[in-house]
């Protein structure tokens, strides 16, 4: 189990650096893909918990509000940006509510469950590409990364050697002493990063950037592990081997990206 999981860190982190590197369309379209294959095994996930979501809205705004985002960032005037976005999140609500009508079912939960799954997934990751397009992006994408990589890596370890107290019982592995050293390693790593970024961030920035990953970044995942569990599965999928799936590698980031690019939003 080591072994591959070793094996896809070594070929997938440089792909991924390179990637936010080049930015662009190469960025975007790699967030893109990693949107549309967490939908999908959300979409499986939700499967196995019997609680079915409407797969055609689910894919289709799912995907379309990215787009959107996308099509905003590159070929869109800046005056119609927000009107495009918001038309796209418009039509979402109202679509999977007419869906729900006429499909027979007239279920609200699997209303709540599309939209959950939409909103929860497309909308907050798609704010990785708002990251990467202000100035300096790229240095705090690579400082967001580096940073929960780090935070997950001091967590597995620190649990391993002295968790004794269960975090949550959606994720019974994990523990306060675990998610204490990851929450100092998120704090130390981003100070040490801000070294390399000081014409971008100031030292305030990067301890409270720190202290948003150490927080949101674990309780992001446990909100991935409520939905596993009520699956009744490990891993969102067998994608990645040795790592599980794409939502078990870019679950922090659900409720990490919104806050870190809000965050720089209003206080650069």
């Amino acid at each position: 189990m080591l072994l591959p999981r070793i094996l896809t860190a070594v070929i997938g982190i440089p792909i991924i650096i390179w990637i936010v590197h080049v930015g662009s369309l190469a960025y975007a379209s790699f967030v893109l893909t990693v949107i549309g294959l967490s939908l999908y095994e959300y979409s499986i996930l939700m499967q196995f918990a019997a609680k079915p979501v409407q797969r055609t809205v689910l894919f289709l705004f799912g995907m379309l509000i990215p787009a959107t985002a996308v099509i905003n960032n590159f070929t869109i005037e800046q005056i119609h940006r927000n009107n495009l976005l918001s038309l796209s999140i418009t039509l979402c609500v109202v679509f999977s509510v007419v869906w729900e009508l006429f499909s027979g079912k007239k279920s609200l939960e699997r209303i709540g469950l599309t939209l959950t799954g939409i909103f929860l997934i497309s909308w907050n990751l798609i704010h990785l590409m708002g990251i990467r397009n202000f100035p300096g992006g790229e240095g705090i994408t690579f400082m967001m990364l580096f940073t929960v990589w780090t935070m997950d890596t001091a967590a597995y370890a620190a649990g391993r050697a002295f968790g004794k107290r269960q975090l949550s019982a959606v994720s019974p592995k994990k523990t306060w002493e675990g998610a204490a050293a990851g929450f100092i390693a998120a704090i130390c790593m981003s100070l040490l990063l801000r070294i390399f970024m000081k014409d971008i961030l100031t030292l305030t920035q990067a301890l409270i950037i720190g202290v948003i990953i150490g927080l949101a970044g674990q309780v992001s995942d446990l909100a991935e592990s409520m939905i596993k569990r009520a699956a009744g599965v490990k891993d969102s999928s067998n994608l990645l081997p040795g790592h599980g799936g794409i939502l078990d590698r870019f679950d922090s980031y659900i409720f990490l990206a919104p806050l870190i690019y809000y965050f720089v939003l209003f206080t650069a």
